[in-house]
């Protein structure tokens, strides 16, 4: 699925600043994704996710939520505590998304679909 949207992209100068925004920006595809693991990811591993290989790059990664395939079950993203949490990263190249977990974190067990809504466009 795919929809034309206007992205735009702001930073406040400071705390709890109303920053004024105007929409200017460029016109972006917003493209859903869902993933399913073949494989789980251990806490203290990693593994890219994605690789995409369209024109343009991936601009944002808007949303994820990840839920076991067999079960419905949710899978945590994170937790209060600094080495139980989950990271999701977009390499320098736009184009390739990595998933790490630290030692602590929920792995992500296998038939587990990582749902992505991403804005990618050509820039």
């Amino acid at each position: 699925m795919t929809s034309v949207i206007r992205y735009v992209q702001n930073t406040t100068t400071a705390a709890n600043v109303n920053t004024s925004v105007v929409s200017t920006g460029g016109d972006y595809q917003l493209v859903a994704f869902d993933i399913t693991t073949a494989a789980g990811i251990a806490a203290n591993a990693n593994a890219n996710i994605l690789t995409w290989k369209g024109a343009g790059k991936i601009k944002a990664i808007s949303s994820v939520f990840m839920r076991r395939s067999t079960t419905g079950e949710v899978i945590p993203m994170g937790a209060v505590a600094q080495n139980t949490h989950t990271t999701i990263t977009l390499d320098a190249t736009g184009k390739i998304i990595n998933i790490a977990l630290l030692a602590g974190a929920t792995p992500i067990p296998t038939n587990t679909v990582i749902s992505l809504l991403l804005v990618i466009g050509n820039y």
